[in-house]
């Protein structure tokens, strides 16, 4: 158990370390830290260790009361017809869902915990596309659009408190990740 804390605390030095980085201003690397790919992987791996720790919690892994978590599977068709401003509405709109989630959801302290640090990754995620989206906005016009409304609205109810991890893994890796090389591509121009 303190080899897996230890690993963690590892992780977190690093990310945190990663979005001082990404998040200061004036820094230009940002462009260079999205387009790669390991960036992503270190937050599904921090996603994937909190639901690891989540599953070694002696509390219940199972609601009182149902969730309703958003659908985040890409139809590929669909996403490359959206602008990228679309996409990144999209993309935010999930997070605050998911935020949303995360700190609504009252569980057991050990569970509690892996909860919080769920909400961290989903802030730092947050920030980082906004950032992005925002630097992009300002380097290539972007235009500004009518609020969006995101192509999936549907969502499924669970009980299980490890879909949550699931769901955000897979926003990582889908949505996420083609967001961010949409924005590496537009930055490249």
């Amino acid at each position: 158990m303190a080899a897996m804390a230890k690993i963690i605390q590892k992780w977190c030095q690093r990310i945190c370390l990663l979005i001082i980085l990404v998040l200061s201003p004036g820094i230009s690397r940002t462009s260079k830290i999205i387009c790669d790919h390991r960036f992503i992987l270190v937050f599904v791996n921090r996603t994937r260790n909190m639901e690891k720790m989540a599953a070694q919690c002696e509390d219940q892994n199972i609601l009182f009361s149902p969730i309703i978590i958003p659908n985040v599977e890409v139809r590929v068709a669909d996403w490359k017809n959206l602008t990228v401003s679309q996409q990144g509405d999209e993309v935010i709109s999930h997070l605050k869902l998911f935020m949303n989630i995360t700190q609504q959801v009252k569980t057991q302290a050990c569970m509690s915990q892996q909860l919080k640090q769920l909400t961290r990754t989903i802030r730092a995620v947050q920030g980082l596309v906004t950032k992005t989206l925002r630097q992009a906005n300002n380097d290539t016009d972007l235009a500004q659009e009518a609020p969006f409304v995101p192509s999936d609205v549907l969502s499924t109810i669970s009980s299980d408190i490890k879909d949550i991890f699931h769901r955000f893994i897979k926003l990582l890796q889908g949505k996420v990740t083609f967001l961010l090389n949409s924005l590496c591509d537009v930055n490249s121009r």
